[in-house]
This record gives C-alpha cells, sequence and structure tokens, in this order.
C-alpha cells in the first residue's frame, strides 16, 4: 500500500490554536555541564538548535456577543470577523506559535491564530515582547506573515526551510510550541503518515498535511514540527479533537510554495520586478529558479526563464525567504544588481524597480464588478442599521453586469473577495487589478443577517 495515503477525516478537527518558532542557534544557548553532557540525544540537539527562533503569539481582539449568518474556515463566527455595532462586545485573546524565517523578524504562523486581531504581541525566547504587524494571511492554506521590529542592530535568530518531500514514515518528530500558554514546550512523536485530507464543516479543506502523534495541544497551532537534525519541516496546524495524538502540520514545501505570494512584494511595496522565482531542491542545497518573465516590465530582457538566482546586490538568496524578505526592504526605485547562474555561466544583471500606482478599488469595483460600492463605518452602520460595522455597502447595481447575474443587490455588503476579507476599498483594489477577464472569483455577500457565497465572472475594464 502506498504511504502517501489520503483518507479523508471529519469536521470533527480542531484548528490547534497556538504558536511555535524555531530557529537555528544563533542565539546562544547555556553550556551543558559534564553531567549533562552524557545524557545528551538527538531531541537535545535539535530543541536547542531550534527554539531561539520559536516565539509565542498572543492574539487580540474584540468579538460580538451573539452569531448570525454562518461560519467561516473552521468555525469562525461572521459577527466575529465583522462585528456588529447592535450586539454587545466583548474581548479575547487567542494563544499560538510562530516561527522566525529571517534575522529583520519576519514570521511564519497559521492564519487562525491572528484572525481578526487588534493587536498582536511576539514574546520571544528572550521573554523580551515585540508588537507584531500582519504582512498577509490567507485563510485557504491556514498561513500568515507577521512582521517585528528588532531593535536597533539585532539580528534575530531564524529557522531556515527544510524539506519535506522525502519525509518517512515512521522518523522521529518533534514539536516545539506554546500549548496552553506554556511557552517553549517540546514533545516528539513519530509521523505517522503522510499525504494527509482534512475536510472541515464549512467546505474548506486542507490537503498534502503530514500526520503526526507528537501531542499537539491548543496553542501550537504555528509552530515548527522538526526532524531530529532540528530540521523545519512543517508547521503544526490541527488535531482530531475526538481523539488523543492525531495531529497535522502543513509540509513546509507548501510554505516555501506560498512565500512568494503572501510575500508578495510588488503588490505591498507598489512596485513592478517582471520576474517569478519559485524554490527548488538542487543537488548543491536549495536554489531559486526564474520559472516566468513578464514582458514590458523591468525584468524582461535582463533575467530569463530557468536563471538560478545566487545574490541580489551581493547578499546570497537561497531560499524563497531570502529573495521575498530582502526585496520587501527594498525602496520602490531601487536599482539590484542581481547575481545569476545562466547555462552554467555566473553574471550580473542591472535591474530598475518601477513604482506602481495605487489602485482605485471603486473604479475597479464598478469596471470588474458592474458595483458601485462605499465603505462602511460605524456611523453608516448606525444609521442604516447595518448588521456590520467594515465592509463594502452595495450602492448599486450595474443592470446586467456581472455582480446583477449573480443575484446581488443594493443593501447588500461585500465582504470577501477570492479567500480575503474586504473591509475599504484599497484592499479590494489590490485583489481586483490584476485578475483577468473571464476569471471567476468566489465573493461574499451579506444580505441583513444571512451570509452567501458565489462565484462571479469578471469582466474586463474596457467591457463596460
Amino acid at each position: 500500500m502506498d504511504e502517501r495515503s489520503s483518507r479523508k477525516f471529519p469536521a470533527c478537527v480542531a484548528l490547534a490554536l497556538c504558536v511555535v518558532f524555531s530557529a537555528p542557534a544563533t542565539a546562544e544557548e547555556p553550556e551543558l555541564t559534564e553531567a549533562q553532557q552524557s545524557r545528551v540525544t538527538p531531541v537535545v540537539l535539535a530543541y536547542r538548535k531550534a527554539r531561539p527562533a520559536v516565539v509565542s503569539i498572543s492574539a487580540q481582539k474584540t468579538v460580538s456577543g451573539g452569531v448570525f449568518g454562518g461560519e467561516l474556515f473552521g468555525g469562525e463566527p461572521l459577527d466575529n470577523i465583522f462585528p456588529s455595532p447592535l450586539r454587545p462586545r466583548r474581548a479575547v485573546q487567542s494563544l499560538g506559535s510562530g516561527v522566525l524565517i529571517n534575522a529583520q523578524g519576519y514570521i511564519v504562523t497559521n492564519a487562525h491564530v491572528i484572525r481578526q486581531a487588534q493587536t498582536i504581541t511576539v514574546t520571544l525566547h528572550d521573554a523580551s515582547q515585540l508588537e507584531a504587524k500582519l504582512i498577509s494571511a490567507d485563510p485557504a492554506c491556514d498561513l500568515a506573515v507577521l512582521k517585528i521590529q528588532p531593535p536597533e542592530g539585532q539580528r534575530l535568530p531564524f529557522l531556515p526551510l527544510g524539506r519535506s518531500d522525502d519525509l518517512m514514515v515512521g522518523e522521529t518528530v518533534i514539536a516545539i510550541g506554546n500549548p496552553l500558554g506554556y511557552a517553549n514546550s517540546v514533545t516528539t512523536g513519530v509521523i505517522s503518515a503522510v499525504n494527509r485530507t482534512l475536510d472541515f464543516a464549512s467546505g474548506v479543506t486542507f490537503e498534502n498535511l503530514v500526520q503526526t502523534d507528537a501531542p499537539i495541544n491548543s496553542g501550537n497551532s504555528g509552530g515548527p514540527l522538526l526532524n531530529i537534525h532540528g530540521e523545519w519541516i512543517g508547521i503544526n496546524t490541527a488535531i482530531r479533537a475526538d481523539a488523543r495524538n492525531i495531529g497535522f502540520a502543513i509540509p513546509v514545501d507548501m510554505v516555501a510554495g506560498q512565500l512568494a505570494r503572501l510575500l508578495d512584494f510588488e503588490r505591498i511595496n507598489r512596485v513592478t520586478f517582471g520576474a517569478v522565482v519559485a524554490p527548488r531542491h538542487g543537488e548543491a542545497g536549495d536554489e531559486l529558479v526564474v520559472t516566468e518573465v513578464r514582458e514590458g516590465t523591468p525584468a524582461a530582457d535582463k533575467l530569463a526563464k530557468g536563471d538560478v538566482l545566487r545574490a541580489i546586490d551581493n547578499t546570497p538568496v537561497p531560499q524563497i525567504s531570502d529573495f521575498t524578505c530582502l526585496m520587501l526592504g527594498l525602496k520602490n526605485d531601487a536599482a539590484l544588481t542581481i547575481t545569476v547562474l545562466r547555462e552554467g555561466v555566473e553574471q550580473a544583471v542591472e535591474v530598475q524597480l518601477a513604482e506602481r500606482n495605487k489602485p482605485d478599488g471603486l473604479a475597479l469595483a464598478q469596471a470588474k464588478l458592474g458595483l458601485t460600492v462605499r465603505e462602511i463605518d460605524a456611523e453608516l452602520a448606525r444609521d442604516l442599521r447595518l448588521p456590520v460595522e467594515s465592509g463594502l455597502l452595495v450602492v448599486e447595481v450595474e443592470k446586467d453586469g456581472p455582480a446583477e447575474k449573480i443575484g446581488v443587490r443594493s443593501r447588500d455588503v461585500l465582504f470577501q473577495v477570492a479567500q480575503f476579507y474586504v473591509k475599504n476599498a484599497e484592499t479590494l483594489g489590490t485583489l481586483l487589478e490584476d485578475l483577468p477577464a473571464d476569471a471567476s472569483v468566489r465573493i461574499g455577500i451579506l444580505r441583513g443577517e444571512t451570509a452567501a457565497w458565489a462565484p462571479l465572472s469578471i469582466r474586463a475594464a474596457s467591457d463596460k
């Protein structure tokens, strides 16, 4: 029988709401005594290697006292996402874990750990606390990236991306995290299976997960799963609520595959680069390969499909986290010297980034969706007695436009496009600007206290 079983599990799977960070031992661990050295095991070495990059995450948010509409993404009540001004509010705290992926303070965790958080606090291995900024989150893959600002001159310990394409069922694994608030807790187990699929009651499906019997509890979400060498192989994300020691992790190769999208520096920084790169496990280690070069962009005629990126401005970029985090820190008009390996020959090319204007979300909504929308604030929500105090109010629906064809009406509230929640026009514009004509995108609409989702066919802006 193929070890890569695709058995599906029912909706009694629970997200393990916790955060864990792992990193190489750039922060010093206390030296072992002679007596301790005789008891050192591979698990001890792996823990000491990774622990400095393991962080605890505390997310503060305010939720409404009641539930209406429905549930999203594994049980999140809609009024927790778009709170109602007509209901009592209360403060809640969720705990999780995360992984520092570079020395400048970028952190990977689960999207459900920080969902709708007003403030996010990260506790480092030395017990110091820093406020974190949410850079990007995608509930569809349950991954999010945070950013903390370390003290000036301080380089944080971080955990390089490992690999998960060669995992063996039965091999020893180690989980580090913040279960129930007990920071830096370590548990061990084995890989029970790979390629697992989880189906949640809300219709969300997670695929290709690693199953482990290493004890994972509430608070472990977002923390690293390590192999016996202390290498990062997965992100702990869910447990079977009706069982013991059946936990699941997102493979680290999947994390690597999502990072370029989650840390899309072109969209975040409003610049154009023009080359798409992807991680690859090479014979000599990890490397980044150019998979596409868009015509009419700064990278056109400078980079070529198949180029292997070696360095940017003399800084090595062996992993996708190195590349994306470096690009995010550049000025919008930066001139780059990119070292590539092309057909076995190393060479340097010059690429000048180009600035992009911010998209007009209101205009794009009209052009691509056939909707005239208005941003909702608390005052408008009270005046119109809307069930939410953020999102986009539909003011007018164009006759025979894409939105009318699926039944959208005036006074509906647009709250979701694809996997992303939409609370203002700028976010909507960022999501719509690159969607091509005839693309199908799932939108979420609130009508009264009922939420509904439907696929909508995007119209070319020039077709209006």
